[in-house]
C-alpha cells in the first residue's frame, strides 16, 4: 500500500466509523428531528409518527449502503473490514 493509500484508507475508515454509528443511532430508535434554519432562527418540524418512520427506514437504508461503499473502496485498497 502506497502512502497515499494509507491516508485514503484513514480517512474512508473514519467515514465508515461515523455511518456505522448514525445508522446504529437511527436503527436503536434515538430521537429524529427535522429542523430548519440556523442558531435563533431554527425551527422544529413535526412530522407525523408514520411519515418519521419511514424517514427513519430510508436514513437506515442509506446508511447501509454507505457502509457498503466504504467497505468497497477499503477493499480496492486491500483492507479487509469486519463486516
Amino acid at each position: 500500500m502506497k502512502a497515499g493509500d494509507l491516508e485514503k484508507a484513514r480517512l474512508i475508515a473514519g467515514a465508515r466509523d461515523q455511518n456505522i454509528a448514525m445508522r446504529d443511532r437511527l436503527a436503536a430508535g434515538e430521537m429524529l428531528t427535522l429542523c430548519i434554519g440556523e442558531g435563533s432562527k431554527t425551527a422544529n418540524i413535526v412530522l407525523m409518527p408514520r411519515y418519521l418512520a419511514e424517514i427513519r427506514s430510508d436514513l437506515v437504508t442509506a446508511f447501509n449502503l454507505r457502509i457498503g461503499e466504504n467497505d468497497a473502496a477499503l477493499l480496492a485498497l486491500g483492507v479487509e473490514t469486519d463486516g
